[in-house]
Formats: structure tokens, C-alpha cells, sequence
């Protein structure tokens, strides 16, 4: 087994045990990251302030006591969190994370809170709006740890651990990262009222988007293919963010995750899981598997393994633990999945399963524009 990639699965009924047996079964991989060095992790905080929603301090305090036990001297918990309140710092202690973690040597950060302390990273279009600033604290972290939830997501199909690092970057930019702002102002009650009202609103655009792609094809609306070019921008901005500061292990939490209307607005779904390695793309491949989707059919998945950060096909991972397809569940899938699958094509611009008329982004089209120029 040696070289090969591995993703330790984990089904258990205590999530504490669950983490801790997951990055037990990778115990080397992770001695061999740490190397001695401190570790930072960037656990998920849900917008709205949802304990259930939100990385849980068993989770977090397993994987502090893998990362200690493997030889790191200390640990920074960073993260952002947005323009909703709490704020992270406040979350910090709301969910217990600080009394959990009293007497070992870990420090958190508010990464909004560091106005100052951001690095600008560039991606291949060059223009301004193709520039992300991450937090400096994370760029600099020689062993990152993303501990993520396992949830649907309106960008990018699935919100595992690679989508987790919109975290750590600048509050302006991360909006590029997400779904349409939520009103900070909206409560707790007031978000069990959305998430209904858009359960119904999902329903219907699911049986809607249904009934267009009967024949196989979607003649899409003029916001339908502005907001997949905007998604197919997140995917890139994503890719070049992973690039830059990717997790040397990844941990996802589906002890409890999320499906449907997935980031904000979804609902619980218990998985009982836990999948942890040291290659993130590899995690998420896996992660996404046992929620029901197609690694290879996931946008941001397939760019990543073709930017060499990682795998993404299963066949080329070695499973420890539980054998994925005996945990797999068919997830709720988000109400515009349907449309989102359209940027989860090849790099020649065809989306898998989906023939003309078809989504083609700026991109993809100035793309075969350079091609036709080039033959003739």
C-alpha cells in the first residue's frame, strides 16, 4: 500500500470517536505532514450561527489530539466567518471551542477581525477581479488542516473541504466564493422560516429544470447562463485558492452534514461518517461518493486533479476503514443542481450527458475561438 493515496471512512454512533479512528488509520500520513511544526485549522462556521450546521468541538478537539499526538508544538484554529452575526470569535466560545480546548496549546483567530494581514494571490485571467486575498496567517501555515462539514452547495455542487477555504479569505472577495449575500440580520427563526419557504421554492425548481431537460438539452435563460458564468469564475478563483494554500490533511465531518438548499438554507442529514486523508481532492472525491454524486461529475473536482492537486477518481484510491459504496447515501440535492452539473464538463467545453444547445462560458468560448484561428 505504500504510495498509494489514502482515505480513511469511518462509521461510528460518537463523533469524537469517530474522528479520532478515522486520523488513527492515517496516523503515518499525518506524523509525516506535521513533521514537528505547529498545524492550522479551518474548521466550518456556519453563516447563521447553527451549532448543528457548524464544525462540532468533539470533532475539533479529536483532530487537535491527532495533530498533537503526531508531534505539532502548537495550533492555530483560523477562520472567517462574514458580515452575519456572531462573528467568529464569538462563535469560538458560543460553541465551545475555547473550554474544550482549555490547557492545550492552541490559539484561535478571527481572520476578519486581521484587517491587515492579507497576500494577494493571482490567478491565470490576470485581471484585477482574477486576484484573491487570503489571509497571510494561512499562507504561511507549512501544515493546514481543513475540517469541514459535509453539505450541498449552490457554486460548487458539494461544500467539502476544498469550498471550506473561502473561509480564510478577505471578506470583500469571498462573496466571489459564495451564494448571493444573506442579510446579517436575519435570525435564527427567521432562517427555519426561509429554509421552509425555500424547500417548497426548491421543489419547484427541480420539477421545473426537469420538464426543460426532458430531451437531454436546456435552451438556458439569459440569467440562468449569467449566473453559470459566474460560477464557472468561482470555480477557477477556487482552483487557484486550492492552489495556493491547499490542506495538507482534510477531515470531513458527516457525522451530521447538510442536503438540500445547501449552504444556508438546508436541512440536517446524518451520515454517521467521517472521511479524513492527507490528499484534500482525494477526501472530497470520497466525501461526494458517499453523498451520491459523481466525483468526476463535479466541477471544481475535476479542475483540481487536472491541476494536479490532487485525485479525484475513485479507482486510483485506496479506502481504509469502512468500504465507501456500504456508507453511501443518496443525498437531497440542491434545488439548482441541475443547472449547476453544466459546468461539471470536460475541458472542451461539453458538460457530461448534456448535448447542444449547451452552457459554454467566456472562457471556454474564446477558447475554440484560439483553436478555429489557429487551424485556419
Amino acid at each position: 500500500m505504500d504510495g498509494a493515496i489514502k482515505v480513511a471512512v469511518v462509521q461510528g454512533d460518537r463523533r469524537r470517536g469517530a474522528v479520532a479512528q478515522a486520523l488513527g488509520l492515517i496516523a503515518d500520513d499525518v506524523r509525516d505532514r506535521v513533521q514537528g511544526t505547529g498545524a492550522l485549522v479551518v474548521p466550518t462556521l456556519d453563516e447563521l450561527g447553527r451549532g448543528w450546521a457548524s464544525t462540532d468541538r468533539d470533532a475539533l478537539s479529536a483532530t487537535i489530539d491527532a495533530l498533537l499526538a503526531a508531534g505539532a508544538g502548537t495550533i492555530d484554529v483560523a477562520t472567517g466567518k462574514g458580515v452575519a452575526r456572531p462573528g467568529a470569535a464569538a462563535c469560538f466560545d458560543r460553541f465551545g471551542y475555547r473550554s474544550e480546548t482549555a490547557g492545550r496549546p492552541v490559539a484561535y483567530h478571527d481572520l476578519d477581525a486581521e484587517a491587515d494581514a492579507w497576500t494577494t494571490i493571482e490567478t491565470r485571467g490576470g485581471l484585477p477581479e482574477d486576484t484573491l486575498r487570503v489571509a497571510s496567517r494561512v499562507v504561511a501555515a507549512t501544515c493546514r488542516v481543513s475540517l469541514s462539514i459535509a453539505r450541498t452547495h449552490g457554486v460548487f455542487r458539494l461544500g467539502l473541504g476544498l469550498p471550506n477555504l473561502a473561509t480564510v479569505v478577505h471578506p470583500d472577495d469571498r462573496r466571489r466564493l459564495e451564494p448571493a449575500p444573506f442579510p446579517s440580520r436575519l435570525s435564527s427563526r427567521a432562517a427555519s422560516i426561509s429554509s421552509l419557504l425555500e424547500s417548497w421554492r426548491g421543489w419547484l425548481v427541480r420539477g421545473w429544470l426537469s420538464v426543460r431537460s426532458l430531451d437531454g438539452g436546456m435552451m438556458l435563460t439569459g440569467p440562468e447562463r449569467r449566473r453559470l458564468e459566474r460560477i464557472e469564475r468561482a470555480t477557477d478563483l477556487l482552483t487557484a485558492l486550492a492552489t495556493s494554500v491547499l490542506p495538507t490533511i482534510s477531515v470531513v465531518d458527516g457525522f451530521l452534514g447538510m442536503h438540500g438548499e445547501g449552504p444556508r438554507l438546508g436541512k440536517p442529514l446524518r451520515l454517521g461518517t467521517v472521511i479524513a486523508g492527507t490528499d484534500a481532492v482525494a477526501v472530497d472525491a470520497v466525501a461526494a461518493a458517499i453523498m451520491g454524486f459523481d466525483p468526476l461529475n463535479v466541477a471544481y473536482l475535476r479542475r483540481a486533479q487536472a491541476a494536479g492537486l490532487g485525485v479525484a477518481d475513485l479507482a486510483a484510491i485506496t479506502i481504509v476503514g469502512e468500504p465507501w459504496s456500504q456508507v453511501r447515501r443518496k443525498c437531497r440535492r440542491h434545488a439548482s443542481d441541475r443547472l449547476l452539473r453544466l459546468v461539471s464538463g470536460p475541458d472542451d467545453g461539453q458538460p457530461v450527458g448534456v448535448p447542444s444547445p449547451h452552457f459554454r462560458s467566456r472562457r471556454e468560448r474564446l477558447r475554440a475561438a484560439a483553436r478555429k484561428s489557429s487551424r485556419s
